[in-house]
């Protein structure tokens, strides 16, 4: 079963995709425009993320994905020094990851995953501009976790219960990005 996503979902609520996946560095530094990144699971076991409320609500609406919880929060909309956050299906089953843009179009070339676009736009390099940390708290780094092609995206406390606890059975892809949090993530 392979769920598509609905036309009427966008990934980013209100956020048209760029036709560049990084956004200019060139003063002055504006603020990201924060949106809730949310986690589902899909009812075969796998993870989804979105920053669209309408996409989550379809998703577990119509689709039987069941919410897991708010994780971060990512900007819908670009700002100077931003990049993409992008979100990709797996082709043969319902599996998503979270990828940056290099990263994105090299799995998408490969043919074994098809980019659904970018979920939020996070700082490319976030210890450039620390000003932009009054926006939504502090930056949190995010991890990939990987276990018999499910992916999720973890903060560092979940990372190294997942991966490096006695019986863990995940596996660490690397740091993906940093993201906003207000939590002690």
């Amino acid at each position: 079963m392979t769920v598509g996503l609905t036309q009427a979902a966008s990934p980013v609520d209100a956020s048209p995709l760029t036709a560049s996946h990084t956004a200019a560095v060139d003063p002055p530094v504006t603020s990201p425009q924060l949106a809730e990144l949310y986690e589902l699971a899909t009812p075969i076991d796998g993870y989804f993320y979105t920053a669209s409320v309408a996409e989550r609500d379809t998703m577990i609406r119509d689709h039987g994905f069941r919410f897991v919880g708010q994780v971060y929060s990512v900007s819908r909309t670009t700002f100077p020094g931003s990049t993409g956050l992008h979100r990709l299906r797996a082709v043969d089953r319902d599996a998503y990851l979270l990828a940056l843009p290099e990263e994105a179009d090299a799995l998408e070339d490969g043919g074994a995953f098809v980019d659904q676009g970018v979920v939020g736009y996070v700082d490319e390099d976030p210890d450039a501009y620390s000003s932009r940390l009054s926006v939504g708290g502090k930056l949190a780094d995010i991890f990939r976790i990987s276990k018999a092609g499910v992916w999720r995206v973890v903060n560092t406390r979940l990372m190294d219960q997942l991966c490096f606890e006695p019986g863990a059975t995940w596996t660490l892809d690397g740091l993906l990005a940093d993201v906003w949090t207000t939590s002690g993530a």
